[in-house]
């Protein structure tokens, strides 16, 4: 069973390299470093900011800031754009607005053609900052966190079954009153739709991994796989290699969320 160990981020790129290499050991051959060029290119931008360039990213770029092999490129809808290289052009373009973003803590991470880029939030000063999206909206619970989801997500897509559940606003205020859940919002609070969730998981025997967040879910034993993201509504992922267990869990799944 793959692992996906916790630690320092002394170790952080280690174990990630290692979890990923567990079921794709290809994977490492396609990773290209940012030259130091390059990082020293956007540290300068960033001290025109009066900002630097977080421990955790800068571990990042060292060993794949050019190309990651994939890793963040697959979020929304597959055409998220992470490299140093089209970070470094989005600073030359005035029309993109990311000096602007910037200025308010939110240093580009990755970027999208239809502006729903992702950014780390700066203005805290931290080694390991949180993820967010152009509103400062909370998108993940740090960068490493974030490295690992995704990686958690392909490991996901090594698995020869899976259920996938998506839930709509309504439907999940449904179903979190349908389980006696409270719902002091439409659709439930961050906090409501995360206990239902902590109580789903428990059926399966599973314990929440270490990068799971105020928003994701995530967790695996040596038979299935369970990922789930909470924002806005319900969608999850379920994962596993015995035919058997893919029809129990559609069943049960589908029982819970196919209102």
């Amino acid at each position: 069973m793959t692992e996906f160990c916790n630690g320092t981020l002394d170790t952080m790129i280690e174990r990630l390299c290692n979890a990923v290499s567990g079921f794709d050991k290809e994977w490492i051959k396609e990773c290209i470093p940012a030259t130091e060029e390059q990082v020293q290119n956007l540290e300068n931008i960033c001290k025109q900011y009066h900002f630097v360039l977080p421990r955790a990213y800068l571990e990042y770029l060292r060993v794949m800031g050019q190309n990651d092999g994939g890793l963040l490129k697959k979020e929304w809808d597959g055409f998220a754009e992470p490299s140093i290289n089209c970070i470094l052009e989005s600073f030359e373009d005035e029309d993109i607005g990311v000096k602007e973003d910037l200025e308010k803590g939110l240093l580009l991470l990755s970027y999208h053609w239809t502006e729903a880029n992702i950014y780390l939030r700066l203005a805290d000063g931290e080694d390991n900052p949180v993820v967010t999206d152009r509103n400062n909206k909370y998108f993940a619970g740090s960068f490493e966190k974030y490295l690992f989801q995704k990686a958690f997500k392909r490991y996901q897509e090594k698995y020869a079954y899976k259920v996938r559940i998506g839930t709509s606003v309504s439907s999940s205020d449904t179903i979190l009153k349908k389980y006696c859940y409270s719902c002091s919002t439409y659709g439930g609070t961050i906090e409501e739709r995360m206990n239902f969730v902590r109580s789903l998981i428990e059926q399966y025997h599973m314990e929440k991994e270490w990068f799971s967040d105020n928003l994701h879910c995530f967790c695996h034993n040596e038979r299935c796989a369970l990922g789930i993201d909470i924002r806005g509504s319900f969608s999850l992922v379920f994962s596993c290699n015995d035919p058997v267990l893919k029809k129990k869990a559609d069943f049960v799944l589908n029982n819970i969320f196919g209102v």
